[in-house]
């Protein structure tokens, strides 16, 4: 009776020191990373605009056209061809023919797929732990668990909202209510067998801090 009392206190024992080792081994992992999942595979955007204040005469593009750089997209009565300013897809095209475009008129909008990335944005409390060229681990929802490399490339020098307003908020009575600020990072991936990627897609990242 004593020997079975002795070899469950031992087993008791490996368990304790093996759950304390696997606790501390978690926690130390973790704490070495800083994840979220406010993350979208997304591209730089150009916005096309008329050329001159005069009548478009013609719009040759759609949603989802690829276009390379210096197509000509559309052509208007005074200095006529509105050209494509990169290789890239249409994502947006608000232009109709006959209408008045001007300089600040946006016709298109055209996403830079020879540079997608992930987009991720972390709170402003946090941003100081990311450096550009830290390791990130990048799972893509549409994906599962495959785990792309990545690293940190760029870090925005201002906030998410900051030139939409969005840096306070006050209530009718004038009260100012903090609003935690996101910052953008953008992150490039690996992606060797060349897996179609879509603007939009939800992502989690796990940034390496050390």
């Amino acid at each position: 009776m004593k020997k079975f009392k002795k070899i469950g206190i031992i087993l008791l024992f490996v368990l304790v020191i093996g759950g304390c080792a696997g606790a501390f081994y978690y926690f130390s992992v973790n704490a070495n990373l800083l994840k979220t999942d406010n993350a979208k595979v997304t591209a730089k955007m150009y916005t096309v605009t008329g050329t001159s204040s005069s009548k478009l005469l013609e719009w040759d593009v759609s949603k989802g056209d690829f276009v390379v750089k210096n197509q000509v997209l559309g052509r208007q009565e005074i200095l006529p061809n509105i050209t494509s300013p990169i290789n890239g897809t249409v994502v947006k095209s608000d232009a109709i023919v006959g209408q008045l475009a001007g300089p600040t008129t946006q016709l298109a909008v055209i996403a830079d797929t020879d540079d997608m990335y992930i987009g991720v944005n972390i709170e402003e409390t946090e941003i100081a732990k990311v450096a550009v060229g830290q390791k990130v681990d990048v799972t893509i929802d549409a994906y599962g668990k495959r785990v792309f490399s990545g690293r940190v490339t760029e870090i925005d020098t201002v906030t998410q909202t900051y030139f939409s307003n969005g840096m306070t908020s006050f209530s009718t009575s004038g009260d100012y209510t903090k609003v935690k600020q996101l910052i953008p990072v953008k992150v490039v991936i690996d992606n060797p067998d060349e897996l179609p990627l879509m603007y939009g897609m939800n992502c989690e990242v796990a940034i390496h801090l050390h």
